[in-house]
């Protein structure tokens, strides 16, 4: 009895273990769609109203998309620390600051840290057209994770399920 308990364990213990997998995969495109509306937000605020970027970052803090404000409320509470230090530098540690939270991989991270180069710039048209190029590789890398999701999603939860039978037959 004892082995047929240990065996669904590690039968149970394995599946969840390519689920999660999948589960991380679904996680990164999410957060990736996020930020890309959240880079479209601030691109159309920038071109339209010629807003502040602070002020953009007070706006997205409130979202009510729990990535964005994850992201842009860390963001927000660096700025109103008045330390002197750039937008950029702030942009950039408030992206590792909530990467794991946020659910974004680091190649999604290191692209977004990209755009501090051209965020806060006083030539509108040079911001848009940065967070432009921003945001078709930041599209690259979602569709390329979507890609994996689709293809390696239920590859994960099978080799899951079957690691753990192979592990139950190798112990039995």
């Amino acid at each position: 009895m004892l082995k047929l308990m240990g065996a669904v364990l590690v039968c149970g213990a394995c599946a969840s273990l390519g689920l999660s997998a999948r589960q991380g995969l679904r996680r990164r495109v999410a957060a990736a769609d996020a930020m890309l509306l959240a880079l479209h937000l601030i691109e159309g605020e920038i071109r339209s109203r010629r807003t502040p970027v602070p002020e953009i970052v007070g706006e997205l803090s409130e979202s009510g998309n729990a990535v964005i404000r994850t992201v842009f409320g860390a963001l927000h509470r660096r700025l109103g620390q008045a330390d002197g230090l750039s937008l950029g530098y702030h942009w950039r540690a408030a992206l590792r600051e909530t990467r794991d939270e946020a659910g974004l991989d680091k190649a999604a991270c290191d692209i977004l840290s990209e755009a501090a180069a051209w965020l806060g710039r006083y030539d509108a048209d040079e911001q848009v057209a940065g967070l432009q190029q921003i945001g078709r590789r930041l599209t690259a890398a979602r569709d390329k994770a979507a890609g994996e999701l689709q293809n390696k999603g239920n590859l994960y939860r099978t080799c899951g399920v079957a690691l753990g039978i192979l592990v139950v037959l190798v112990l039995i």
